[in-house]
């Protein structure tokens, strides 16, 4: 059976059998909560250069009485899609949001008899509603049902591309629920599955902990895990409850689904402040406790099989690190939350030329305003990630190298000596104090795409000698490929060695008196050559005889 027009093949998302690079933004909370909200969001996405808009949809929008369904407000969040050519992964802000239940419907929220709630050690009610709760699962199930129907019944095939179940699940304040429902499950045995998933993933924190636990196949949480006994307790019933959400849902329309993660703060900062950096909380319950996790993972790839991947939301922590982990998971990385900034532009490139990543999305891209002062980067950004996904679609075996230049380190050679890029050679003409921030694609051995902004570039020949350019073409993209804007030669290639790509806004240097171009697109298309000739081969001189 051929793979369905929508799905990931290799880590990479594929539409219709094409490679697409996700260029998403997700928009506010409240940026799809009328239909007013709805264009005001997708005209910044024009503006921005976004291509794919993250959005939710509520099911309190949908379902505001028991049993009856409204999905005009989807329509208009489909039809402004469609309109304006940007595709859609409507997000789905069922029983939980951010850990707390503020999204359900009146009719849910507001009887806690029958959907009873989250309770903690404090004895503090939350509000959000318990996820041992079968009432809750089945209401909450029947209602995405209702959208993926839906859905499906206005799909164009190119629109919607998957959907997220649920937003940043789990337990907050506590590590785990205390509820009357949460007791009576706590102290039972642990399910078969869940130990299982354990003991196959081979190694981390839960790992170790049930290697140092209860050998009794009836052992209850707290034997068998000791102190991970909570949050493994809190996954699991988070997880079975969102396999109950998302397969119904996908009977209806099958697309990929996936969750995300608030993810904890256990691994190196990035060297920024460290409160700031320590602010997704080192301890279950400072993070939501159970959700879909990097120690966690095990639990979640066993128990909620109808998901596709599982997707953290990076803000803080180390991003290459957190990243590199959610990648090796399910062998897909996608970035549905992430920081919309210069920031977030430098590691929009690392996340899709280094890591792997299927896409990303920084998020509240609709609450920028042009005097925002990243908001050029920003929308620069977007456009040269739009022309990597052109190259990518056009060469989807290209080698891909993202990289982000700094003072500690401001070069690196790429592709085993073939190119050298540096924030280096930049300074006497386009002084600046940011990163330099790019992605190359080796197409062939000698040809390459350059995008980004801020360094230079430089052919090697692969022996760490200097190499030289064939060719340089700047170029623009139009419609499904790109125009050549013009073929640098001269000074602009810097006698045949250096490119350099300003950054956005770049300004002439005062102590440079030959005027430069500044307005460099920032993607090119360059082929090389070796400028090294072969060792002579001297031959061997005859002295006559005298």
């Amino acid at each position: 059976m051929p793979p369905p027009h929508r799905c990931f093949i290799n880590g990479r998302y594929m539409l219709h059998g094409r490679p697409l690079l996700l260029v998403a933004g997700e928009v506010h909370n409240s940026g799809s909560s009328t239909p007013a909200a709805i264009e005001t969001a997708l005209d910044a996405a024009i503006r921005l250069g976004v291509e794919t808009v993250l959005a939710p949809v509520a099911w309190e929008s949908i379902e505001p009485e028991e049993g009856r369904f409204d999905f005009s407000l989807v329509d208009a969040l489909v039809n402004a899609a469609r309109v304006r050519g940007l595709h859609l992964i409507p997000l789905w802000f069922g029983t939980w949001k951010n850990g707390m239940s503020t999204y359900a419907p009146i009719w849910v929220k507001g009887d806690p008899q029958r959907f009873p709630r989250i309770l903690n050690s404090d004895g503090l009610i939350l509000e959000a509603v318990t996820p041992f709760s079968d009432l809750a699962r089945d209401a909450d199930a029947h209602a995405f049902a209702a959208l993926m129907r839906h859905l499906a019944s206005v799909d164009d095939g190119k629109t919607i591309l998957m959907v997220q179940v649920e937003n940043e699940v789990g337990v907050l304040s506590d590590a785990r629920d205390r509820s009357p429902l949460a007791e009576s499950r706590w102290n039972q045995p642990v399910p078969t599955e869940v130990r299982d998933a354990i003991a196959a993933s081979g190694s981390g924190r839960l790992f170790d902990a049930l290697q140092l636990g209860s050998r009794h196949k009836s052992a209850d949480w707290s034997s068998l895990l000791g102190d991970e006994a909570e949050e493994a307790f809190m996954t699991s019933a988070y997880a079975s409850y969102i396999e109950t959400v998302a397969r119904a849902g996908r009977e209806e329309f099958d697309v990929p689904l996936f969750v995300n993660a608030w993810v904890d703060a256990n691994a190196e900062s990035d060297g920024g402040d460290t409160d700031f950096a320590l602010a997704g909380g080192v301890r279950p319950g400072e993070y939501p406790s159970g959700g879909p996790l990097r120690h966690t993972a095990s639990i979640w790839r066993a128990l909620a099989p109808s998901l596709d991947f599982l997707a953290p939301d990076l803000y803080f922590g180390s991003f290459d690190t957190i990243a590199e982990a959610y990648r090796a998971i399910g062998g897909v990385l996608f970035i549905p939350e992430m920081q919309c900034n210069r920031t977030g532009v430098e590691q929009m490139f690392r996340a899709v030329g280094q890591l792997g990543a299927a896409g990303v999305a920084p998020f509240a891209f609709d609450l920028m305003r042009e005097d925002d002062a990243h908001y050029d980067e920003v929308r620069d950004a977007f456009a040269l990630l739009a022309a990597l996904g052109t190259v990518l679609a056009q060469h989807p075996d290209a080698e891909l190298r993202g990289f982000t230049l700094t003072a500690q380190e401001p070069s690196r050679e790429l592709f085993d000596g073939s190119l050298e890029v540096t924030s280096k050679h930049m300074s006497e003409i386009f002084p600046s104090p940011q990163n330099g921030v790019g992605c190359v694609a080796r197409i062939t051995k000698d040809s390459y795409v350059v995008i980004g902004r801020g360094f230079a570039v430089r052919p090697l020949n692969g022996l760490g000698q200097r190499g030289a350019w064939a060719a340089v073409e700047e170029l623009e993209r139009a419609d499904d490929g790109f125009t050549v804007r013009r073929r640098l030669n001269g000074d602009e290639i810097g006698g045949g060695e250096w490119v350099r790509l300003p950054i956005v806004n770049q300004t002439q240097s005062d102590l440079f008196p030959i005027r430069q171009n500044l307005h460099l697109s920032g993607v090119l298309r360059a082929t090389t050559y070796s400028a090294t000739p072969p060792t002579a081969v001297v031959p061997e001189r005859t002295v006559p005889n005298r």
